[in-house]
């Protein structure tokens, strides 16, 4: 699916969407709780799709295209030591 294509489904089509076809590929916390990265394939280099709780509901708080955002998880990446 298109990136434009998913910004056109319901935030609930969105939900279940992404975590049905999604790759999980990190996670961050803020003071509202945690929020989940994927990634989503399409015929390019794919986006980015961020899900977090909100009132005990997974909800899709923003996708993307840009590398920008993925900043934001730059801090909970650990590379393997080497020897």
């Amino acid at each position: 699916m298109s990136f434009y294509a998913f910004r056109l489904l319901s935030p609930v089509v969105q939900v279940y969407w992404v975590l049905k076809y999604g790759t999980f590929l990190a996670q961050r916390w803020e003071s509202q709780g945690g929020v989940n990265l994927y990634h989503c394939a399409d015929e390019g280099r794919g986006f980015f799709v961020e899900v977090g709780i909100e009132d005990d509901k997974p909800m899709v708080l923003r996708s993307f295209v840009s590398a920008v955002p993925l900043e934001d998880y730059s801090h909970y990446v650990r590379l393997p030591d080497l020897p």
